[in-house]
């Protein structure tokens, strides 16, 4: 069962994407509240094969977490779950090294997109793609 830690300091959507991740795809899932849990995560040895980001977390944002995720366990795929829309938070997602970026509300998107990047894959959610980013167009 693959393990996935999700980064998340909203109550109400932490725990209804932990119950999505469980139930649905049943994931083993941890959950902290900030990138510094994250990392004591990652430095006490817990192994996870995907982390879930949301990109505005108390202290240091989610962005940075990946930038700090990839130089510390490069192998360890992340994708980011967030309500930003906003084109300058999605590139610099992927910049950092983020495999994915799928929105809060896209419930089935957030579990494709766990698949796709678990498979080696990106996921990006339909809203956010430009009809040139679409296979079908070109």
């Amino acid at each position: 069962m693959p393990s996935i830690l999700v980064v998340e300091d909203h109550p109400l959507f932490v725990n209804s994407l932990v119950r999505l991740l469980r139930d649905r795809g049943k994931y083993d899932v941890t959950a902290v509240g900030s990138a510094e849990q994250a990392l004591e995560q990652l430095r006490n040895g817990s192994h996870y094969d995907l982390a879930l980001v949301d990109i505005s977390l108390p202290g240091r944002n989610g962005i940075e977490l990946v930038n700090d995720i990839r130089a510390g366990v490069p192998d360890l795929p992340c994708m980011m779950v967030s309500g930003h829309v906003t084109p300058i938070y999605f590139h610099d997602s992927l910049h950092a090294g983020a495999r994915g970026y799928v929105l809060k509300e896209d419930i089935n998107g957030i579990l494709e997109g766990v698949r796709q990047v678990l498979k080696g894959g990106t996921f990006v959610s339909p809203q956010l793609r430009s009809p040139r980013d679409d296979p079908r167009t070109q």
